[in-house]
Order: C-alpha cells, then sequence, then structure tokens
C-alpha cells in the first residue's frame, strides 16, 4: 500500500475536481471536514486558482466520498460530468471543428487532468473505439468512480455536438455489475457492459465527421495552447526547478519557506516536493545554494557585521549563521 501511494504522489493533478466534488457534497462543515480528512490540501490551497495536488490527493478525497455517499456518488450531480467541469479539456473538445477532431484532442490530453489513465482512439470500418488504461495501480472502489465521471463527460459532449442523446454508444466497464446499473443504465443508455477486459466506450464511425455546433476557431486554439503548456509541466518538472531558482534570487532580505514558495508557484507544498525531487533536488538543498551565494557576496564585499548578515538571511541569531559559513567556506563569519 506505501509503494502505491508513493506512485500516486509522482502523478500531479488539477484542483479543478477536487473543488468541484468539495463544493458539491460538502455544503455543510461535517462533510467539508470528513471530505478533506488525510488529504493533506488546505483551505489556503483551495484558494489558489493555479495550484496542483497529486493524485494520491485525489484518490483519498474519493475514497472520503466513497464513505460519505456511497456507490453511485458520481451520478447523482450533473454538475461533476458537465463540460465545463473539464476546464479547457472541455471546452477543446466542444470548439472543435468536428467530434471526431474534439476525441482528437481527448487522446492528447485527458490524462493532463486525469492522471490515473491515458485514452487510446481506434477507428475501425463501423466504429471508434476509446479505451481507457489505468496507468496507476488503482483498487476497483478509487477508480470506478472516475471513470464513471469520464464516461459520463465523453457521453455529455457526444450529445451536445449530436444535438440528442448518443442512444448508439456503447461503455464498456472493467467490472462487475454494480448496485447502482440501474442509475448508469438511465444516466447512459441501454449499451452498457460490464466485466470487460478493459473500460471502453464504442462509437459510429459515422459521427466522426459530424461538426460541432460549437465549433470556434479562435476558442479552439487557445484552449490548445492552454493544454499544451500544462503537458509540457507535466513531462518536464525540471521546469519547475529553474522557476524556482529564479524565484529565490529574487527574493529580499530574509528568506522565504516552502509554503511561500510553492504559493508563488501556483502549487501544493507536496507537489512541489514530488516534482522538485524528479527534477533531482530538494527545495531545502535550492534554497541552501541560494544562502551561500549571497553570503559569498557579503563576506566579499560588505562591511556589514555578523549579526546583520545573519538577520539579512533570515537566521535566528549570528551563532546559526557562522555554523553555516563553516559549513560552506570552512570559516567563521566575520565579527
Amino acid at each position: 500500500h506505501m509503494a502505491q501511494n508513493a506512485a500516486l504522489e509522482r502523478l500531479p493533478m488539477t484542483l479543478g475536481y477536487f473543488r468541484l466534488i468539495l463544493r458539491v457534497f460538502g455544503a455543510d462543515p461535517q462533510s467539508r471536514h470528513l471530505l478533506l480528512e488525510n488529504t493533506g490540501v488546505s483551505e489556503r490551497d483551495l484558494l489558489n486558482p493555479a495550484a496542483e495536488i497529486s493524485l494520491f490527493q485525489q484518490v483519498q478525497q474519493v475514497e472520503n466520498v466513497n464513505a460519505l455517499c456511497g456507490e453511485g456518488w458520481a451520478l447523482s450531480q450533473p454538475e461533476l460530468w458537465n463540460p465545463t467541469a473539464h476546464g479547457a479539456l472541455g471546452v477543446a473538445v466542444l470548439s472543435a471543428p468536428t467530434l471526431g477532431e474534439g476525441l482528437i484532442v481527448l487522446q492528447r490530453y485527458s490524462h493532463v487532468r486525469a492522471p490515473f489513465f491515458h485514452m487510446h482512439m481506434q477507428s475501425h470500418r463501423k466504429n471508434v473505439q476509446l479505451s481507457y488504461e489505468l496507468t496507476a495501480e488503482l483498487d476497483e472502489p478509487q477508480w470506478r468512480p472516475m471513470i464513471e465521471i469520464a464516461f459520463i463527460a465523453v457521453h455529455a459532449m457526444c450529445a451536445a455536438v449530436l444535438g440528442r442523446a448518443p442512444h448508439e454508444a456503447q461503455f464498456h466497464f472493467a467490472c462487475h455489475k454494480p448496485a447502482h446499473a440501474s442509475r448508469l443504465h438511465a444516466t447512459l443508455g441501454d449499451l452498457l457492459i460490464f466485466g470487460s477486459g478493459i473500460n471502453k466506450i464504442v462509437l459510429p464511425q459515422s459521427w466522426i465527421s459530424m461538426p460541432s455546433a460549437f465549433a470556434d476557431a479562435s476558442l479552439f486554439e487557445r484552449s490548445l495552447g492552454e493544454l499544451e503548456a500544462a503537458l509540457e509541466r507535466l513531462e518536464t518538472p525540471g521546469d519547475l526547478r529553474a522557476r524556482l531558482e529564479r524565484l529565490l534570487k529574487t527574493m529580499p532580505d530574509g528568506r522565504l519557506n516552502a509554503a511561500d514558495v510553492a504559493r508563488a508557484l501556483g502549487v501544493s507544498r507536496r507537489t512541489l516536493a514530488r516534482r522538485l525531487q524528479l527534477a533531482g533536488t530538494q527545495f531545502r538543498n535550492l534554497l541552501d545554494a541560494e544562502l551561500k551565494s549571497r553570503a559569498a557576496a557579503m563576506l566579499a564585499t560588505s562591511s556589514l557585521t555578523r549579526a546583520d548578515m545573519a538577520e539579512r538571511l533570515g537566521y535566528r541569531d549570528a551563532t546559526s549563521f557562522s555554523r553555516a559559513c563553516r559549513r560552506w567556506f570552512s570559516q567563521d563569519a566575520p565579527k
């Protein structure tokens, strides 16, 4: 279980779904507390529009909702699968010229919003198959609600483009028939198959060329740009290191702590630590390197006292600063 948690910690995820689930099911203080329990997400994180969490934190919230609301909670709130709930991804799918081009967007970018799976699209003579390959080791109660939301979102997107319910769409679940299957039928239609080898959706080939009534070239390009930037952040954790080093170089006297830095970079502390680990470093190492650089400059050019230097670098006292100088330069700071 610890190995699973560590793997989930390495996958960054938007806070969008987390906030939405909290708003839908956490209307009273007690429910809100239960939904946040053991997630490590603070109220301050929730107020940061650019913050990220890890998949581990999202899965923990899903477990909390399972305990609070029981099976089938994803079916009870249309807000959860409305295309707008999926941010730039939902906008790009609907504003694409055709349904087929919207599905290509899903294939390339869906894991930016939901890093626990990769969607693969295969085109055949009569149909198109969207397969959802799980990329994290999740138990069924953990992945099933998120797959349900993903399937219902595709159902809603197809309905928006077609202008009617997509009755011909087939939804295959890689699990046994759940107790809330009748509610799934009411939402997704009659063509539900349980016990499949993989979670997948099968759509008629004739839908692929269907033009979207919401097609908007400008909106499509802007949302693709946002998704591409998000994909780059996901795949290049080293970029965060460079941004952090630039931030540390511009910090005023004193020092920034990890919480301040995470907030300034638009990520959670947990995400900051994870992405720096992937980049081969830790926050304290980068901070120490910047403090050493500043101390060297002060020692070379300044007439400041040891106490003044200690204060400018954020040390509690001059003795702590002297210890740092012995570690950095094998010498004490001047009196």
